[in-house]
């Protein structure tokens, strides 16, 4: 390598809450792969999403910011490339960039836009500051839209067939009659499914670098975000009878509107027997697990190259999933299992791993990211870098807010307020000490939740893109949806 400057190297998840690590206290999850990077490293086990949805999430991650910040409120509207991009900034340190797999820092998925092709979107990408590029649409949008998979696909005779699996799983969820625990793997041949597509570019790709310059790849994973395409050798890796079927109770009469409009929606997930909890959670586990072996096969291209000693990793995903926990499914609400995300930092040649409990969040990644790369700070973003960690039993910083859907969450050490983000009003309160699972709500508690918005959130509604989140809510009110 030229200079003395490190790689780096993103890897990234969809989907994948903190607990499906099996490094991760009480995990049950089978991943030997991301557990030797996180027994070199640092695994933080509080790290929170500052948007449990992919394009306001993987825009604070793209750009720094938090989500009230960007505007990006919903998966409706995009990121802005011509903004603030740590990809841009670590590549004008010289670095070469490349980013492969799911992006989605625009609409993507069933809104995508039928006979559409990602290489539409390719000048976006390379503002963003990768310079090389290879992006893979989420599966959803893969029964309608183009990208290099469906080409990969096309090329050797699978597209019709992985269409129509696709299309089934949409069918599905538009019932309202979701059965996630009778959902079948992908029907193209072992290993060709997308995440191996994904992994197995992103080892080709290591492989041919040259080295000249120090590289910043993003390899970015759309597993185990649903449907569950793993083949079934992963699934079987689990035996589903042994696996914690989570907590099935649904939440109390103290719900607030929007989740006990989500109960209602889908009421095959508060009816699922323990039996069906466990063999969901085995699909679920299994592509965690497939995508597991990819990061080994990455890992042993690193170690042929002589690079692990040279070579940043870090381990994130954008959000969540309920899996059935308070009888919900998905993401988009503020319980522990939406919000609460995978965070690994592994420095170059490693360290003594140590699991951190410190309360940190995602715009935390990109202020790492320009840190490792000699980046000046981003002035507008609260994000502050993990390295700070190798050498601190800090416990992180408080309070932390996350934004979705007009409401918010406010996160301190010991507890959790979700509110309206314009009219203030507490929707769910948890004493995250006395009550870890988030049972019990205790909205009712209205000197404490007063309390909470008085002391933490002048600052940050002073942050607020009004105009953009005005823009927000006449969405709504036009299109009669909040994403």
């Amino acid at each position: 390598m030229s200079g003395t400057r490190t790689n780096i190297l993103v890897i990234a998840t969809d989907q994948q809450r903190a607990d499906a690590i099996g490094a991760y206290p009480g995990s049950q999850a089978l991943t030997p792969h991301l557990d030797a990077i996180a027994a070199e490293g640092i695994l933080f086990t509080q790290c929170v999403s500052n948007a449990p949805l992919c394009v306001p999430a993987r825009a604070s991650v793209a750009t720094g910011p938090l989500p009230r910040q960007h505007g990006v409120w919903s998966n409706a509207a995009g990121a802005n490339p011509a903004g603030p991009s740590h990809v841009r900034d670590v590549r004008d340190q010289g670095y070469t960039t490349a980013v492969i797999g799911k992006c989605h820092l625009y609409r993507d998925g069933p809104a995508t836009a039928a006979g559409t092709h990602t290489r539409d979107g390719d000048a976006n990408l390379a503002a963003w500051g990768f310079d090389e590029r290879m992006e893979v649409n989420d599966p959803i949008g893969t029964r309608h839209a183009g990208c290099s998979y469906t080409d990969y696909l096309e090329s050797r005779g699978w597209l019709a067939e992985h269409q129509a699996y696709i299309q089934e799983w949409v069918d599905q969820m538009r019932s309202g009659e979701v059965r996630p625990w009778d959902q079948r793997p992908s029907p193209v041949p072992e290993g060709e499914d997308i995440d191996s597509f994904i992994g197995s570019n992103v080892v080709r790709w290591l492989e041919r670098h040259d080295g000249e310059q120090p590289f910043y790849l993003q390899a970015q994973f759309t597993g185990p975000h649903d449907p569950f395409d793993g083949p079934l050798a992963y699934r079987a890796r689990y035996d589903a009878h042994e696996l914690d079927p989570g907590i099935p109770e649904p939440p109390d009469d103290l719900v607030p509107g929007r989740i006990r409009a989500l109960l209602r929606r889908n009421r095959t997930i508060g009816a699922a027997t323990i039996s069906e909890r466990q063999r969901w959670r085995a699909a679920y586990l299994g592509n965690v697990s497939l995508i597991d072996d990819w990061i080994g096969e990455i890992l042993a291209v690193l170690r042929r190259r002589d690079w692990l000693s040279n070579t940043w990793i870090v381990f994130i995903s954008d959000h969540g999933e309920m899996l059935g926990d308070h009888a919900l499914w998905g993401k988009t609400v503020f319980y522990r299992q939406s919000v609460t995300v995978p965070c690994i930092l592994r420095p170059p040649g490693g360290i003594t791993g140590r699991v951190s409990n410190a309360l940190v969040e995602l715009i935390d990644v990109p202020a790492t990211l320009r840190d490792i790369a000699g980046a000046e700070p981003l002035d507008s973003a609260m994000g502050c870098s993990l390295c700070e960690h190798r050498t601190s039993d800090s416990t992180g910083k408080e309070p932390i807010v996350s934004d979705l859907f007009g409401q918010t969450m406010l996160r301190t050490r010991h507890h959790k307020l979700v509110f309206g983000t314009v009219d203030k009003r507490p929707h769910q309160l948890f004493d995250l000490e006395a009550d870890p699972d988030e049972r019990e709500n205790r909205v009712f508690d209205t000197r404490l939740a007063t309390e909470l918005l008085d002391r933490w959130m002048e600052p940050f509604d002073a942050l607020t893109d009004q105009t953009a989140f005005a823009r927000y809510r006449d969405y709504v009110k036009q299109s009669g949806s909040l994403n």
